[in-house]
């Protein structure tokens, strides 16, 4: 490396450090005083809350120690009379049970095959997987 480029490096480290002790102090400031203000907002803002709970609880106990008016007189109404609710009994229907009619039976008859006329060789499936690989001419390798 050149000692120009050692140069022009050592230099941007240098102002970058700089710069980053610049903003490191200004936030710690700003913290400060952010917490100084908090403070002095929710102290004020907790004094005017107390207040209006104050007025409040006293409006409340004004309103208790009076006493309300007197409701009025209900009208007199006449008693209902008891009314008589006619018992029911309720028996179930009556059951008949009737056979189902007998389902009639059709038989249907298949037609008889024709005789093949030629022959045709027919192979069987393997019971087993490892049986078909068997008869295989390749050697019985296994693609599993």
């Amino acid at each position: 490396m050149r000692k120009s480029h050692v140069l022009v490096l050592a230099v941007l480290i240098a102002v970058g450090s700089a710069l980053g002790t610049f903003a490191l102090t200004r936030t710690t400031e700003l913290g400060v005083k952010a917490r100084e203000a908090s403070t002095k907002d929710v102290d004020a803002a907790v004094a005017a809350r107390r207040r209006q709970l104050n007025a409040l609880e006293i409006s409340l106990r004004k309103a208790l120690a009076q006493k309300p008016p007197k409701l009025p007189a209900l009208p007199k109404l006449k008693k209902p009379q008891p009314v008589q609710v006619a018992t029911r009994v309720y028996t179930p229907a009556p059951v008949t049970s009737v056979a189902p009619a007998p389902a009639p039976i059709a038989r249907v008859v298949a037609p008889k095959p024709k005789p093949a006329t030629t022959r045709t060789v027919t192979r069987q499936a393997a019971a087993h997987e490892s049986d078909d690989h068997a008869q295989a001419p390749s050697g019985g390798s296994h693609d599993d």
